[in-house]
C-alpha cells in the first residue's frame, strides 16, 4: 500500500507542473498579441511633429514639390488654406476627406490629352488618368473579347490593360463587325475584327484576283451588318506580240477588257474577236499590231532587140549596130503588216526614171554564090550551115517509109527544121552526098541546127556528129535572113571540121 501511494503522488506532481507551463505559455502569447495590436494602433493614429505638434506632408503640383507642416486634419482643409484645387479635368491623389498623415504625399494631377478612336470615330479627351483600362472605365467604354484594341499603336491583350505601365496617349478600338459576303451569288457570313474590307476578306480566307470587283472598296472600314459583294473576273487568254498570257477580266466587252489589262489598241491595231464582242469565259483575244509603210521598188526594164538587113554584110553575118541598155522603173507601194508579216500591198504610182535603149542588130543580106567540090563535081551553093547530123531508116522509123511530104524514105531523103532549111531544098552533106529536104522531126531540144540523113534498111549508116551542110542552087525568094542564134547539142563537141 505504501509503495502504490508513493507512485500516485509522483504522477500528481508532474501533472501540476504541466498545467503551470501551459498557463505561462498562454499568458505570453496574449501579451505578444496585445503589444502588436498597440503597435498597429499607434501607427494608425496621426503622428504629430514633435516640435510643432502638427503633420509634415508634401504637395506635388505643376512639376514642383513642397513640404508643409500643418495642424489641419484633412486634405481638403489643407488645399483650401493653400488656395489649391484640382484643375478642370484633373484629379487629386487623395480625396478631400482623407486625414492628413505625417509623411503624406499629395499629388495634384493635371489633365492629359488622349485620343480615343472607336471604329474610326475619333474623340479627343482630357483626363488625368494614364492607365488605358482606367481611362476606358472612366468613360464607360467596354471592350469585348471579340474586339481589338491598340494602345499607342501597339496591339494590346485585353487582360494586360489593368497592368499597363506606359501612359496611354492613343487608344484605338475596332469592334467586331458581322459581315455578309455575297461571292458571285454565293452568300456567307463572317465576324470580322479587321480594319478594312480587304483585311476582313483576307482573314476569312477569301482570296481575290486582281481583276475581281469588290463593293464597297477594299479600303472601306467594315461596319456591323455590312454586305460585301464580290464579282469574280472571268478567265481569258490574251495573245499579244507573240506572247500568250493568262488573265482575268470583269469587263463586258473585248475593248474594255483590253483597256483593263493595259493592252490598248493603237493606230491601225485591231483585236480578234472585235472590240465590241461580248466577253465569254476562257475566250482567247488576239491583238494584231498593224503598221503601214511606203515601199519603193526599183525594177529593170529590159531593152528590145530590133533587127535590120544590111546588104553590106554577107548572108549570116551579124553586126551589132547599137548596144542595148536596160531602163529603170520605180514603183511605190503602201505595204500593210500585221504582227510584222506583210499581208497586202497597194500600188500608189509607177514612174520610169530611165528609159531603155533598144539593141539594134544588122543581118547580112548580100548573097555570094560559092562552089563546093562534091563526088559528082563542083556545085554552087548560097548558104552553108554547121549542123548536128543523125541518121534514120524505115526500121528505126517504126517501119514507116513515108515522109511528111509524101516521099519514100531512102538514101537522099533528108529531114530538117523547115524554118532553118526549107522543104525541098537541095543540100550537100560531106560523106553523105546530095539530098533533098522532104521530112522533119523532133530533133535535139537544145538546138534547131540539126539534120537527119535518110537511108534504106540495107544501106543505113549511123551518124552522130557535127557536119557542114551546103544549100545548093539558087536562093529562094523568101530567104530567112534572121536565123536563131547558133547553139550546140548538149554534151557534144562543138563546131564543124573544114
Amino acid at each position: 500500500m505504501i509503495a502504490g501511494e508513493h507512485h500516485d503522488g509522483r504522477r500528481g506532481a508532474r501533472a501540476k507542473r504541466r498545467g503551470r507551463g501551459l498557463l505561462l505559455l498562454i499568458i505570453f502569447s496574449t501579451c505578444c498579441t496585445l503589444v502588436f495590436t498597440l503597435f498597429l494602433f499607434a501607427r494608425a493614429i496621426p503622428r504629430w511633429n514633435s516640435e510643432t505638434g502638427g503633420s509634415l506632408v508634401s504637395i506635388e503640383h505643376d512639376g514642383a514639390r513642397q513640404t508643409i507642416s500643418t495642424r489641419l486634419e484633412t486634405v481638403g482643409e489643407l488645399l483650401s488654406q493653400l488656395g489649391l484645387e484640382a484643375p478642370e479635368n484633373g484629379a487629386l491623389s487623395h480625396s478631400a476627406e482623407d486625414l492628413l498623415v505625417d509623411g503624406m504625399l499629395i499629388r495634384i494631377l493635371p489633365p492629359r490629352a488622349v485620343t480615343l478612336v472607336i471604329n474610326g470615330d475619333e474623340r479627343q479627351l482630357q483626363t488625368p488618368l494614364e492607365n488605358p483600362w482606367d481611362i476606358l472605365f472612366s468613360l464607360g467604354v467596354t471592350v469585348g473579347a471579340t474586339d481589338r484594341i491598340w494602345v499607342n499603336g501597339a496591339l494590346a491583350n485585353l487582360d494586360a490593360l489593368p497592368d499597363w505601365t506606359v501612359p496611354a496617349r492613343h487608344i484605338r478600338i475596332r469592334r467586331a463587325a458581322g459581315l455578309t459576303i455575297i461571292d458571285d451569288g454565293v452568300e456567307s457570313s463572317i465576324l470580322a475584327k479587321a480594319e478594312s474590307v480587304g483585311d476582313a476578306l483576307f482573314q476569312a480566307g477569301i482570296r481575290l484576283n486582281i481583276a475581281d470587283q469588290v463593293t464597297p472598296e477594299l479600303e472601306t472600314a467594315p461596319t456591323d451588318q455590312m454586305t460585301i459583294h464580290i464579282k469574280r473576273a472571268l478567265p481569258i487568254k490574251l495573245l499579244v506580240d507573240g506572247v500568250k498570257i493568262d488573265a482575268r477580266t470583269n469587263a463586258a466587252l473585248v475593248g474594255d477588257a483590253l483597256a483593263e489589262l493595259n493592252a490598248p489598241l493603237f493606230g491601225l491595231d485591231y483585236a480578234l474577236p472585235p472590240a465590241d464582242s461580248v466577253i465569254s469565259e476562257n475566250m482567247t483575244i488576239e491583238i494584231l499590231r498593224v503598221t503601214e509603210d511606203i515601199l519603193t521598188v526599183s525594177e529593170a526594164i529590159d531593152f528590145a532587140v530590133s533587127t535590120r538587113l544590111d546588104d553590106a554584110l554577107d548572108l549570116d553575118d551579124v553586126a551589132v549596130v547599137q548596144e542595148g541598155r536596160q531602163g529603170r522603173q520605180e514603183t511605190r507601194y503602201r505595204v500593210r503588216y500585221e504582227n510584222g508579216v506583210e499581208i497586202s500591198r497597194e500600188q500608189l504610182e509607177s514612174v520610169v526614171v530611165a528609159a531603155p535603149v533598144d539593141k539594134i542588130v544588122a543581118y547580112g543580106s548580100r548573097i555570094a554564090q560559092q562552089v563546093v567540090d562534091t563526088p559528082a563535081g563542083p556545085r554552087h551553093y548560097w548558104r552553108r550551115l554547121c549542123v548536128y547530123a543523125t541518121s534514120y531508116k524505115p526500121e528505126s522509123n517504126s517501119g514507116n517509109t513515108r515522109t511528111s511530104t509524101g516521099a519514100t524514105l531512102a538514101k537522099g531523103i533528108v529531114a530538117a527544121k523547115p524554118h532553118i532549111i526549107p522543104y525541098y531544098t537541095q543540100v550537100y552533106v560531106p560523106d553523105y552526098g546530095i539530098g533533098v529536104v522532104r521530112d522533119t522531126g523532133a530533133g535535139p531540144r537544145s538546138t534547131p541546127y540539126w539534120i537527119d540523113l535518110g537511108y534504106s534498111d540495107h544501106d543505113w549508116i549511123t551518124w552522130g556528129s557535127y557536119t557542114w551542110v551546103y544549100l545548093l542552087g539558087s536562093p529562094p525568094a523568101d530567104i530567112n535572113y534572121d536565123l536563131p542564134p547558133w547553139a550546140p547539142v548538149r554534151n557534144r563537141p562543138q563546131g564543124c571540121a573544114g
